[in-house]
């Protein structure tokens, strides 16, 4: 094998900084390099002289955000890009120099020295399909509004206690119906003024589900309820202008969640991930938003648990081992494992029949969700690698 050099990319947002060893460890190059696709090119253009002898690998600390152009220019150029963490930047960054702190030369010499000694371990980046990226964007976007949608019904929850809390307990907040009638009573007098029928008629002719239903609840909670709260009605009409915007964030959630149906449906291994129990559009999304591409970035099942920290790691000290579940990792891929295990169980089957027996060996419901969660990744490889949507395995015959 020829000569190998080893290049890291310190990503920032007006500039990047850049340096080359080669296999020895001496630096060979070390400068900044702006954030423009011009400046980028001849960088490269200078990395391609000095190492005209041999090949290499590149090595990036961030992906996305103010790194997309640096990795589009350098993927489009043929480089092959791996992916090295900020936090093992971090922590290799102690040993390096007597434990300087933080710069952007420093820190470019870092990646490109642990790429030298764990490229076999890196995950490698590769070109994004436009859909993927598209997906990225409605992904993280979807992140934002459904926060933001939970911090408003806390707060519009919270008036709601101080004003009219019968209302508060009976009514789900998250649906579109009962926001709707917030918009037109929030208060125990506005609700039996306009009484039951009135209310019903008016849920109705704005499309509310079980409006007989919803206004009847509304209307016994106001009963209920005579004595009027301090500051009612400026607690009504703030809880008002809340629903207001609940409604209409609803309304751009549905709408960016239909678009990302379109995508999910338009990518082939959507639907391989689609088919295994517990994974439905949104966590299917977020699942190849972050991933990419899953068996060329990871490479095995095994990495691709412990990149989400979710498989067990071995602790051994003196003359004692034991596997103590891994605490760190991808969140978003922890989350999307955890949470689609969570969801498999309501289908029952095989991911149920396994929950129910981690439980009997006496592992706690988060323990056996965790060890259901590595199970469900390794079932999942294999549905991509063979190409092969979800099938639930036959029963033993008794």
């Amino acid at each position: 094998m020829g000569a190998r050099f080893w290049v890291g990319f310190d990503v920032g947002k007006a500039s990047h900084w850049v340096s080359v060893l080669d296999d020895e460890g001496e630096e060979l190059l070390s400068r900044r390099v702006e954030a423009a696709e011009r400046d980028i090119e001849a960088a490269l253009s200078e990395i391609d002289r000095l190492c005209a002898t041999g090949e290499r690998l590149v090595g990036l600390d961030l992906t996305g955000g103010p790194a997309t152009l640096l990795e589009a220019v350098l993927l489009g150029h043929g480089e092959r890009v791996l992916r090295v963490s900020g936090l093992a930047v971090s922590r290799a960054r102690e040993s390096y120099a007597g434990g300087e702190r933080k710069s952007d030369p420093g820190d470019a010499r870092v990646i490109a020295d642990q790429l030298r000694f764990r490229w076999r371990q890196l995950p490698e980046l590769r070109p994004t399909d436009d859909r993927v990226a598209e997906l990225r964007v409605l992904v993280s976007r979807r992140r934002d509004l459904v926060q933001d949608q939970t911090r408003r019904v806390g707060r519009l929850r919270a008036l709601l206690c101080g004003v009219f809390p019968g209302l508060e307990a009976t009514l789900d907040l998250t649906k579109r119906g009962p926001l709707l009638a917030l918009t037109r009573v929030a208060t125990p007098t506005a609700a039996r003024r306009l009484g039951r029928s009135r209310l019903a008629r008016w849920l109705k002719a704005h499309g509310a589900l079980k409006a007989d239903s919803l206004a009847e609840r509304i209307v016994r909670a106001a009963e209920a309820q005579r004595l009027e709260l301090p500051a009612a009605e400026a607690k009504a009409a703030l809880a008002a202008e809340l629903a207001h915007e609940a409604l209409r964030e609803k309304e751009r959630l549905a709408t960016l969640e239909a678009r990302l149906e379109e995508l999910v449906a338009d990518l082939p291994e959507a639907r391989i991930v689609r088919s295994l129990p517990g994974m439905g559009t949104s966590l299917t999304a977020e699942l190849l938003a972050e991933a990419g591409d899953l068996l060329g970035r990871y490479g095995s099942a095994d990495r691709l648990a412990a990149a989400a920290g979710i498989a067990p790691v071995l602790r051994a000290s003196g003359g004692s081992s034991y596997r103590r579940r891994a605490t760190r990792g991808n969140r978003v891929l922890k989350r999307v494992f955890y949470q689609s295990a969570f969801c498999s169980l309501r289908a029952g089957g095989a991911s149920r029949a396994f929950y129910d027996r981690k439980r009997g060996e006496g592992k706690a419901h988060n323990q056996a969700l965790m060890s259901l969660a590595r199970r469900r990744v390794n079932v999942l490889w294999a549905m991509l690698r063979d190409g092969r949507l979800y099938e639930e395995p036959v029963p033993d015959a008794v």
